[in-house]
């Protein structure tokens, strides 16, 4: 016999492994997707890219603009026409328009990532883990103050005793 028949114990070990190594793996994949170095480079390069792009727009309607001043200013005939100037204006109040809901895009995805596909606080983007080590520190720090005062009444009360029993 070529092949050995499993039995019921060996798949359902296989099938334990298999669960094992792919919940790992699905782990470290989600770890890494979410990982806030990694969100924040794409965050960077999407809103980035929106914003210079309503930046460009902002300078091409002022050039436009200022243009238009310019030569209904200098010309004789003293025509001012606004047909680029509106049309750069619109096309920055789109980019404007655009660079908001990308932006709201981006904060409402990044709130559906951290309350529901984040498990723990640590892992969450925008988890500031010097912020949260001084809030540690300072509870610490006030529990600390409190066992001190604790401590002086306590020696305080102890020396009372000590001066009625002499």
């Amino acid at each position: 016999m070529l092949f050995k028949t499993k039995t019921k114990e060996d798949l359902r070990q296989q099938r334990e492994q298999f669960v094992q190594k792919s919940s790992a793996g699905m782990l470290a994949f989600r770890r890494f997707i979410f990982a806030p170095n990694l969100l924040t480079f794409v965050i960077s390069v999407v809103v980035g890219n929106a914003f210079g792009s309503t930046v460009k727009d902002l300078v091409s309607f002022t050039f436009n603009f200022f243009k238009a001043l310019w030569f209904w200013l200098i010309r004789s005939d003293h025509v001012f026409t606004m047909e680029k100037t509106t049309e750069s204006l619109s096309t920055f109040i789109a980019s404007a328009l655009t660079l908001l809901a990308i932006s709201l895009a981006v904060f409402y995805f990044i709130q559906f990532i951290n309350n529901w596909l984040i498990g723990t606080e640590e892992e969450k983007w925008g988890y500031d883990e010097p912020h949260q080590d001084s809030l540690n520190e300072q509870a610490l720090q006030k529990e600390n103050n409190e066992l001190i005062r604790q401590n002086i009444a306590l020696q305080k009360e102890m020396i009372e005793l000590l001066k009625k029993k002499d």
